[in-house]
């Protein structure tokens, strides 16, 4: 499950974002926003940044992939449980 941290926040979109011609780079840039209120937890400095040295460059876009096409395939799953109970 995935949901929100900010109370006020946006989704981006893309298409809106024409500058940006690589996703990888807002996608990395995500992260490393999300490590750094990783890295600011007491004592967790140490262990992320082992974590992340033994990770491969592309791990997070390639997580990210996976994660995304699963919950596809989940939401497909529920629409058809949905539309065998007539909802």
């Amino acid at each position: 499950m995935a949901r929100r941290l900010a109370p006020k926040n946006a989704k981006i979109d893309l298409a809106e974002l024409a500058d940006i011609k690589d996703e990888r780079r807002l996608l990395y840039a995500m992260g490393y926003e999300t490590a750094n209120v990783h890295l600011g937890t007491k004592g967790a400095a140490k262990a992320v940044l082992a974590d992340l040295d033994k990770r491969e460059e592309d791990w997070l876009y390639d997580a990210t992939k996976k994660m995304t096409k699963s919950t596809l395939a989940d939401q497909a799953d529920w629409k058809k449980h949905m539309d065998k109970q007539g909802q």
